[in-house]
């Protein structure tokens, strides 16, 4: 029994990652959860007391796979050297939003765009992953500029929110035009301006 519960419990949390991914948090009802998990609604409700709840973990089990996925191969890895971090970085990314056909986005950029005037405690999960991400590119830019890399007349800091900032509008730029131009283009351009000459 408790095997059955659990798999209902996952079936529930990859149903709700397609639909909150395609169509937003608050445009998805516990209906279609159910019809895209096939479980019923006491299951749904035996595992998550509210459509809340259950975003709240697909929120935390997505930024857990990007850690994984994304971060950890890249911006953390220090076998890489801090140019070629930032670089898979970026090719990593590119390929993420190859591969969705230039659909979906960022589900962090559409979730803040969605919730962070709506609801607090999204907001406040949201901001401190945008920041933890920022500071994984700090530290790989003040090494890049350590190792002769990266410009020394670059501010890590400023330099880092640049990057995300650019990055999320890309990504929204992407998913509008079916295009990954934007996104590509941008971050060749951002690599040849902090690149020490």
């Amino acid at each position: 029994m408790v095997g059955t519960n659990m798999k209902s419990k996952q079936k529930i949390l990859s149903g709700a990652k397609i639909l909150f991914h395609k169509y937003g948090i608050e445009q998805t009802s516990v209906d279609s959860i159910l019809r895209e998990s096939s479980v019923t609604k006491s299951n749904f409700y035996y595992h998550f007391k509210s459509k809340d709840q259950l975003a709240m973990q697909v929120l935390l089990k997505w930024m857990d796979e990007h850690r994984k996925e994304i971060l950890k191969p890249t911006l953390e890895n220090s076998d890489l050297a801090p140019y070629e971090r930032l670089e898979k970085f970026y090719e990593r990314i590119i390929n993420y939003h190859e591969s969705m056909n230039c659909e979906k986005g960022c589900p962090f950029g559409n979730s803040a765009l969605e919730l962070s005037d709506l609801k607090e405690d999204f907001r406040v999960l949201l901001s401190d992953y945008f920041d933890t991400w920022t500071k994984n590119i700090e530290s790989c830019l003040k090494e890049g500029i350590e190792q002769n890399q990266f410009s020394p007349e670059i501010d890590p800091a400023i330099t880092a929110e640049l990057i995300l900032s650019h990055l999320e509008g890309a990504v929204m730029m992407v998913k509008t035009h079916k295009n990954i131009s934007t996104l590509k283009n941008g971050s060749k351009a951002l690599l040849n301006m902090i690149t020490k000459k």
